[in-house]
């Protein structure tokens, strides 16, 4: 059995998982892995594991075609180098006019346990892919189904070239609603009336595979992969890929959508199209993306309102995304501090107003700035992370402490963890596969006025 095969019998095949768990030198030693790949395996480094599984893969994809086999990783596989990103993320709006960084808040300690009105035990434990493109305008008011954060592009009368792109700035009342518009819920009738609705295989199911490839997969999104008439995916390393072709042999991966130099919208409304011409001709169709589908990916959410648009059914699961595997690995309590989760492009072209007192989370920074698919992004990326370091050193000063964080992506791996002060985060190693999460500068100021109210107030049984 070869490295790949095992990986993805072990994200698929209970038993294997049950007796790899008891024993994982005699699960390895029957299944006749050489000795190297059994070291592979039970060392867990992430990124041996990794650059062996695509050795393997690449020299079967050239042993196929006659090639030489190179250990080199094919261009394509996996196109985005950061996996916990790889939900597909629609270009960034251009800069407002005249950027500049909010006034310094002050300087407090990290991690602090919340205030309370009365002495008492603390009941908290300790804790440590969006580039939307802007709306364009329309004359005339807005129509409530046209009301979305991804807007498609706008077509010239007559012509099929595009407009040039339109610049706007950010309209807070739509990124308040972007959530309930993107899924349809533009009434406050429920979108299944049908109570089985979930359950159903008509229409369109999109999905998310979660982080560890296969082991991640929920079973409601199994059933919904396997049961399907025709399975599209877009996936960020062969396990999951694997796992889903032994789920459902009606299969075709999106990644061949993805062109160097191309514009990412215009990669991503190519995506939408071939999906909802899939759902046209197979009636029901599961879509599965990398991770969660609801995070950072503008064509899952953009597939679903078109669809419903045309009077069919569609509908997403949810599944477990990078955040979810963060608070497990780095210990984050958001109980404790808070969090505040923006796309690292987005949360610099606008003045959020956030709070250095809770956890920060910004997505995407191996693509910051980035609008045209042009990888590998790291050479790029980490001018433009000065840019970004030069910013954050205003809030948290430079030897606050961040992390970089890649999630495990197979069976046997572990996740991979960077600790750097922050002027030396354009230099880290890890920089074009992580997700970068900032632990808090301090304690948030006591609402002495609320804990009064709320203390003042009889508890009744």
């Amino acid at each position: 059995m070869k490295l790949l095969e095992f990986l993805a019998s072990l994200a698929t095949d209970t038993d294997l998982m049950a007796a790899f768990r008891k024993s994982p030198q005699a699960a390895l030693n029957r299944a006749g892995l050489s000795e190297e790949d059994q070291r592979t395996i039970l060392a867990g480094d992430p990124v041996t594991l990794r650059d062996a599984v695509y050795a393997e893969r690449n020299a079967a994809a050239r042993s196929a075609t006659g090639e030489a086999a190179s250990d080199a990783k094919p261009e394509v596989w996996p196109p985005d180098p950061c996996p916990e990103e790889t939900n597909v993320h629609p270009p960034p709006p251009p800069p407002p006019p005249k950027p500049g960084p909010d006034p310094c808040p002050e300087e407090i300690n990290v991690h602090p346990p919340p205030p309370h009105p009365r002495p008492g035990p603390d009941p908290c434990p300790e804790e440590i892919n969006v580039h939307p493109p802007p709306p364009h305008p329309r004359p005339g008011p807005p129509r409530p189904e046209e009301t979305n954060v991804h807007p498609p592009p706008r077509h010239s009368a007559g012509t099929d070239e595009h407009d040039p792109v339109q610049v706007e700035t950010l309209d807070p009342e739509l990124d308040l609603a972007q959530d309930a518009v993107l899924a349809g819920l533009n009434s406050s009738r429920a979108l299944d009336e049908d109570a089985c609705g979930v359950w159903s295989a008509k229409g369109l199911t999109v999905v998310g595979t979660g982080m560890r490839a296969g082991l991640h997969m929920t079973m409601e999104t199994r059933l919904a992969i396997e049961q399907s008439a025709r399975v599209l995916y877009l996936v960020a390393d062969p396990i999951s890929e694997a796992c889903i072709r032994r789920l459902n042999s009606n299969t075709e991966s999106l990644w061949p959508m993805y062109q160097t130099g191309k514009e990412r919208i215009e990669i991503y409304e190519t995506i939408i199209a071939k999906i909802l011409d899939e759902l046209e001709s197979a009636g029901d169709l599961c879509v599965a993306f990398y991770g969660h589908a609801g995070v950072l990916t503008y064509p899952a959410w953009e597939s679903i309102r078109r669809a419903r648009a045309t009077g069919k059914r569609a509908r997403m699961l949810p599944a477990i995304s990078t955040e979810d595997t963060l608070f497990a690995d780095l210990g984050v309590d958001i109980g404790r501090a808070g969090l505040q989760s923006y796309e690292a492009t987005r949360f610099m072209y606008y003045k959020y107003n956030f709070d250095t007192s809770a956890g920060l989370l910004l997505w995407q920074v191996s693509v910051l700035g980035e609008t045209v698919w042009n990888p590998p992004h790291e050479a790029g990326v980490r001018p433009r992370l000065e840019v970004l370091t030069d910013y954050l050193k205003g809030f948290y000063g430079p030897e606050h402490e961040v992390f970089l964080y890649h999630a495990p992506e197979f069976p046997t791996s572990r996740p991979l963890i960077e600790r750097v002060v922050l002027r030396d985060l354009p230099k880290a190693e890890f920089i074009s596969i992580s997700t970068l999460y900032i632990p808090p500068r301090g304690q948030p100021q006591t609402n002495e006025e609320n804990m009064e109210a709320l203390a003042r107030i009889e508890t009744r049984k």
